[in-house]
């Protein structure tokens, strides 16, 4: 069975354990690691092409400037792989610092060696797709209103050939409309990738709000179990164990007397033949709470003559069952409430009242539905003696479905028990 084994605040650990579960790294859409992971990789490639450029056949370059620019840009890129690499946390103040100081450096190299004449503008590309792929759309596009006016400000002032050649004016729209075309393509893919990711997140959701429902409903029909098994055992040893103890003291008496006194014995016996009859009637009201008679397997007809035909046969008590009107579905919490009561109201009969005929009456009405158990037993005195037969029980199962219980009894003329209750009563929540 599962959950055997368990204790109730076992289940309840377990179940805050499954509420403190991670959460998976693709939910999480302020980590850049991913993103930045791929272009620290990028920015060593281009970095090392770069310094083995400006240091091959350097010419006029200023070498040693864009030495340091590149020193610089080197050691903060190699603090970002530090963190990638230690699984640190990567924010956006770390991407763009990072970005930034790219376009920063391109720019200033351009505008060191030649502005529009240098061919290192091509580091441009790579540098915008990777600050469109990590920020939105509106901070890609201002990045990239900066870098076109910042670039065609140098061509424009910086050995200005664009006013003698449409040549190169071309050429500067071509590069500017390229510069225009990666961020769009980094943008739009930017966007796909983080709606995959919340349609992702979404779904997770869902499952694990599924799952959580599950474990929910798992957890209460362990803890239901474990509780039920706990009563069970009580009910075993205040009812049934207790009456075996007693025959068990019982029958050595018994034995005791057939050696000294056998005139004696018919009366012991026949007290032993009653306290069986007794345990047996327990026992069997246990097995009859193990089966499926509450599952929806049989209407309540039946189960209230199956109860009658047992207690007939253990009990030796004449007991007749009547059902008036049409029969009909009734909900599960009053098909409980009525085989509890006629479970406890036989039992009261046998242990107490010493009858000799029980009629049963289940009643279909038009809204509600009745049973009525009525002996010709010993009865009592209602107004003193209300305890020990569990009677209590009874009402409260009653009233907690909007329904009624009236118990009459008269010392001598034996007791009547009636309980009605609407068809389609429910426990309140």
């Amino acid at each position: 069975m599962p959950g055997a084994g368990l204790r109730p605040i076992d289940i309840r650990r377990r179940a805050r354990a499954m509420q403190q579960q991670a959460i998976p790294p693709f939910a999480i859409f302020d980590d850049y690691r991913p993103t930045v992971a791929i272009t620290v990789a990028i920015r060593w490639l281009l970095l090392c092409t770069w310094l083995a450029m400006i240091n091959y056949r350097a010419g006029d370059t200023p070498q040693l400037t864009f030495n340091i620019i590149g020193a610089a840009v080197a050691v903060a890129n190699a603090y970002v792989t530090w963190r990638v690499l230690a699984g640190r946390p990567i924010t956006w103040r770390h991407a763009l610092g990072l970005s930034s100081l790219d376009l920063i450096v391109i720019t200033a190299g351009l505008y060191l060696d030649g502005g529009f004449q240098n061919r290192f503008y091509v580091f441009y590309y790579p540098a915008l797709l990777g600050f469109s792929l990590m920020f939105p759309r509106r901070a890609s596009f201002i990045a990239l209103g900066t870098v076109v006016a910042l670039y065609v400000l140098m061509s424009l002032t910086i050995e200005p050939t664009l006013n003698r050649e449409l040549f190169q004016e071309k050429v500067l729209v071509v590069r500017v409309i390229t510069m225009v075309g990666i961020v769009a393509a980094g943008v739009l893919l930017a966007m796909w990738e983080r709606a995959r990711r919340r349609e992702a997140v979404a779904a997770e959701r869902e499952r694990a709000q599924e799952n959580l429902e599950l474990q929910r409903r798992t957890q209460e029909a362990e803890l239901a179990a474990v509780e039920e098994r706990g009563r069970i055992a009580r009910e075993i040893h205040d009812g049934v164990a207790q009456s075996i103890y007693m025959l068990s003291l019982q029958l050595e008496t018994c034995v005791d007397l057939a050696e000294s006194n056998p005139s004696g014995l018919s009366d012991r016996l026949k007290r032993l033949v009653s306290l069986s009859k007794e345990s047996l009637l327990e026992v069997r009201h246990y097995i009859f709470d193990l089966k499926p008679y509450l599952a929806g397997e049989k209407g309540l007809a039946n189960m209230v003559e199956s109860q009658v035909r047992e207690f007939r046969n253990v009990a030796g008590v004449t007991t007749e069952l009547e059902i008036s009107g049409p029969e009909r579905e009734v909900s599960m919490p009053v098909s409980t409430c009525i085989y509890r009561v006629t479970q406890e109201a036989l039992a009261n009969v046998f242990k107490h009242a010493q009858a000799s005929r029980v009629d049963v009456r289940l009643e279909y009405g038009n809204v509600d539905v009745g049973l009525e158990i009525r002996d010709d037993g010993l009865g009592f005195d209602t107004s003193t003696k209300t305890t020990g037969l569990g009677l209590g029980n009874m009402r409260q199962r009653a009233a907690e479905l909007g329904g009624s219980l009236a118990l009459d009894s008269t010392v001598g003329q034996g007791t009547r028990v009636e309980i009605r209750l609407p068809t389609e009563a429910q426990v309140p929540a």
